[in-house]
């Protein structure tokens, strides 16, 4: 069973190259005690911490005392465009989906993947940095709601019916089309993303993070109930890290193939 979860959630993705040699980039903007506290203002205290089980209350009291801390040790990762392995850990805690008839399948099963919390704040520090570049260099969809400043799931909400009110005024017929990318955030291809923030003229220190942040990332399994700790690891895509708006990126293009599977 916990082969045969790891297939059906994590399917193993090519990872993008990466360097052997660290470079430093001059593009990068230096990082400032306010935007740690910016990222960790959107940090839940009441979050549950991944391997390191630190919380973000210790951080967010580590930063009240001692602004300087985090900031040294996260603006080296930025200018090098590096995320280290030690920050690619995760719990990957496994929940059954209530109401199944049976569970011998691992469609029968979601997983909770919790990351270290140093890793979603620096996550998050990127994600503000990243966000408007893919704005305004039409990296992005026009209408791309979702994991940009000021726009969220709630303005699409509210666009839709005032949209199709808009078009049968004229006594149009209108219909509504939803799609789900099924495992949309597994599948995001590194290399053809990275790819594609070269070729917009991305900076370098993010291109080179965001294809480090996505290689080589692994999981150990949690079961409900069950004192023993299943620490399977093997190479896992970005999961549930909705705060870097990579899938949002992924799909901003349909025609492009960005995406292993759908």
């Amino acid at each position: 069973m916990n082969q045969a979860l790891l297939d059906h959630l994590f399917p193993s993705p090519p990872s993008a190259p990466l360097p052997s040699i660290l470079l430093l980039f001059g593009d990068c903007p230096e990082l400032t005690e306010e935007a740690v506290s910016l990222s960790l203002l959107k940090c839940s205290p009441s979050s549950a911490p991944g391997p390191d089980s630190i919380p973000y209350s210790v951080w967010k009291s580590v930063h009240h005392v001692s602004p300087g801390i985090l900031v040294s040790l996260l603006a080296p990762l930025l200018h090098f465009g590096h995320h280290p392995s030690s920050l690619k850990n995760a719990n990957g805690v496994v929940l059954d989906k209530p109401g199944k008839q049976s569970y011998d399948s691992p469609a029968s099963f979601r997983i909770i993947v919790l990351l270290q919390t140093v890793s979603k704040i620096l996550e998050r520090i990127v994600a503000s940095r990243l966000a408007p570049i893919a704005r305004y260099t039409g990296l992005l969809h026009r209408n791309q709601c979702g994991s940009l400043p000021s726009l969220s799931s709630f303005d699409a909400c509210s666009a839709l019916p005032d949209t199709v009110r808009t078009l049968q005024r004229p006594g149009r017929k209108v219909s509504s089309l939803f799609l789900d990318i099924k495992s949309g955030f597994d599948n995001v291809d590194a290399k053809i993303l990275c790819s594609d923030l070269r070729r917009k003229g991305v900076n370098h220190y993010l291109v080179a993070w965001v294809r480090s942040f996505l290689s080589n990332r692994s999981c150990r399994l949690l079961f409900q109930g069950s004192p023993r700790v299943f620490s399977l690891f093997r190479l896992v895509p970005l999961r549930a890290v909705q705060s870097l708006p990579c899938c949002s990126l992924s799909t901003s293009h349909p025609s492009t193939s960005r995406f292993q599977k759908v």
